[in-house]
């Protein structure tokens, strides 16, 4: 039986005279420990109630509100329960796998696994009365409740236990845990999807602009599913995740038809995207983490407990196994089952069917002779643990460097070419070593990065054909080669020429060529003439509308000596500083002046698209105009973060440049 215990009051009812006790058995030095009795000697609080405050009164125990020291001080505080609690003889745990389990503890959130219940109560409850009466620790028993495991624990009578019980399911740190895996999914997701759902159409009536709408879901939506996604192993299809991409879809675009692709939306900032959670990314990556575990952390409890219901097989060599094999019929471990269809979900997304090098030599079923020798388990414990310690500069090993290396008995010829035998059927192209695959910088990835955010860049690495195709199509249109270096500094451009999002926006649109030119249209709808609407000449595609048109040379001419002159630079007419903000070569420019010219012409293509149909070019100095009113409030912006001065040292050679301008006319 599972036992979850709600303490009363848990941060309010600290003893002071405890803690400090506590920190110094824990071997907190005096010095720390009187830092810590200065915070709490004779502190005082009020209440304010509708913005009248009461008289001050002394506090005499707890641990302060909102001092970030005080989560710290009560888990220290709390931290020798749960060493009674694993050493004490009155009651005995719930073992698996030769693990006895006998405590969770998280905060003040407390979980007794227990045996016999009935039994054991009395003595628990002694434990946890002893423990308060010097702590100030209390249990609510009316809201404790408990959650029987097995068939047996469910015979229980209620008047039996102080503590309701609770039959189907119980919450515990915002999870609902029941007892089968699909009754979790229905108990939590579709809870969530149900809530989130009424959240969407509550805020659709809020004037927010797409990119708040996206901020949005990052900041609320995201978080509550990715707790989910880190605690509960449970398989979500694709259907699952495509369903709550529509639902998102319709409230970032506000239930009109979208005008970007949801992929490219969900791009990073740095790749020039809008960083729109990719909810199966973000899915597979936390499942991953776990996952990852099982290779390279194998000795923590609940990874020795899923191996072991995989034996005689292991779950390294589960996952390095060939995609089309099935899994052994001993494997009834249902989280073990569930991660590993996590997993193949994935791999099949990424078309990743080959086996890998990675997989073990010992205790893999797809290698029979690791399990009908036993001989094998002296490569492992002299290093040879995978297929891939078998190469050595790219190539496979001889038996005599092997031998050499590893100290392996001469009498192991025969193992070396049984395993041998199997890198050459399986691992391509022998004996070459194989090449690294995304599984491959997934499992071996270090401990100390094996972070959601990095498991998250890495899928996110893959799938990046989209951006290469709009690279290909804005060299067709510039009749000239980008560099990647130059196009990586493109792409960063979108989202740094500005903190407004709203002019990020536009700088997204315009490289992603989202705008309808009438050369798209054409495409679009045959028989749509293709000419521009100012010039008369075609295709009107995206270069020349922002560039090329003959009807925009006087206004780039005054862009670019306005520049010139201000800046005391040396800049021609570029297709690439019009449209990206980026000059073909920025070896030239210091950081300084590449971010005044990659904002001025975010400010000069905005005036374009303002004049997108009109007949008539946008009048050449209007774009000062717009830069000195955007000024106005990159200066508040500055001025917020207490960084005025870097604002004139940025802005004040073109700000003095203007005001020597007579006049900013239209001609």
């Amino acid at each position: 039986m599972i036992i979850s215990l709600d303490a009363e009051k848990a941060f309010d009812r600290v003893e002071w005279d405890y803690l400090f006790s506590v920190l110094g058995k824990f071997g907190f030095g005096s010095k720390f420990i009187s830092w810590i009795q200065l915070l709490y000697s004779a502190p005082s609080a009020c209440v304010t109630t509708n913005f009248q405050r009461s008289e001050y009164f002394p506090l005499s125990r707890g641990t302060r509100q909102g001092c970030p020291m005080s989560p710290l001080l009560f888990a220290i505080a709390l931290e020798p329960l749960p060493i009674v609690l694993k050493s004490s003889a009155c009651f005995a745990g719930i073992v698996r796998a030769g693990l006895e389990h006998r405590v969770s503890l998280y905060a003040d959130d407390l979980l007794l696994y227990v045996t016999d219940p009935v039994s054991s109560v009395d003595n628990i409850l002694q434990i946890l009365t002893t423990f308060g009466l010097f702590s100030g620790y209390k249990v609510n028993i009316s809201k404790s409740e408990c959650f029987p495991v097995n068939t047996a624990a469910k015979q229980i009578s209620s008047d039996t236990l102080p503590f309701r019980l609770a039959y189907n399911c119980f919450r515990y740190l915002g999870i609902n845990i029941s007892h089968s895996l699909s009754s979790l999914y229905t108990n939590n997701f579709t809870k969530l999807v149900t809530e989130i759902r009424s959240d969407l159409a509550r805020w659709d009536s809020l004037p927010l602009s797409l990119v708040g709408r996206i901020n949005s879901i990052k900041m609320n939506i995201l978080p509550r599913f990715l707790f989910l996604f880190q605690c509960l192993p449970i398989f979500l299809s694709k259907s699952f995740i495509q369903m709550l991409d529509r639902m998102i879809s319709k409230f970032i675009w506000a239930g009109k038809n979208p005008r970007a692709r949801r992929t490219t939306l969900q791009r990073s900032k740095s790749y020039g995207g809008l960083a729109l959670p990719n909810f199966l990314f973000y899915y597979w990556a936390a499942n991953l983490q776990k996952i990852h575990a099982w290779c390279n952390s194998p000795n923590l409890d609940w990874c020795v407990m899923e191996d072991a219901s995989c034996h005689p097989s292991s779950l390294a060599a589960l996952l390095c196994a060939p995609l089309a094999s099935r899994y052994p019929s001993c494997i009834k471990n249902p989280i073990v089952l569930s991660s590993l269809k996590i997993w193949k979900q994935f791999r099949q997304h990424f078309k990743l069917s080959s086996p890998v090098s990675l997989s073990p030599i010992c205790n893999n079923h797809f290698f029979p002779p690791s399990n009908a020798d036993a001989a094998f388990t002296l490569w492992r414990e002299r290093g040879l643990v995978r297929f891939s310690d078998l190469y050595s500069d790219g190539l496979f090993a001889s038996f005599n460097d092997l031998r050499t290396k590893f100290n392996l008995p001469q009498s192991h010829m025969f193992r070396y070419f049984q395993v041998r035998n199997y890198a050459r059927t399986h691992f391509t192209p022998f004996p070459h070593s194989p090449a690294e695959s995304l599984i491959t910088e997934v499992l071996s990835l270090p401990l100390a990065r094996s972070k959601i955010s990095v498991f998250l860049d890495l899928i996110a690495s893959s799938n990046m054909s989209s951006l290469v195709k709009l690279k290909d199509s804005w060299e067709r249109e510039l009749a000239f080669d980008l560099t990647d270096e130059w196009w990586r500094e493109a792409m960063i451009r979108v989202n740094s020429t500005s903190s407004c999002a709203r002019l990020s926006l536009i700088q997204f649109k315009v490289f992603h060529k989202i705008h309808f030119t009438k050369n798209r249209l054409s495409r679009l709808f045959p028989g749509t003439n293709d000419t521009c609407d100012r010039c008369g000449l075609s295709p009107a595609d995206h270069v020349h509308m922002f560039f090329s048109c003959p009807k925009l040379v006087n206004f780039w001419s005054c862009f670019f000596k306005s520049l010139n002159n201000s800046l005391n630079i040396r800049l021609e007419p570029c297709p690439l500083i019009s449209i990206f903000g980026v000059p073909r070569t920025s070896t030239s420019l210091t950081k300084k002046n590449s971010d005044v010219v990659a904002f001025a012409s975010l400010i000069a293509r905005r005036r374009i698209l303002l004049h997108w149909k009109s007949p008539n070019a946008p009048p050449t100095t209007s774009w000062l105009r717009d830069l000195m009113s955007f000024l106005s409030l990159e200066k508040i912006k500055y001025s917020l973060r207490g960084s005025a001065t870097n604002f004139y040292k940025r802005w004040q050679p073109l700000i003095t440049y203007v005001n020597t301008l007579t006049s900013l006319d239209s001609n």
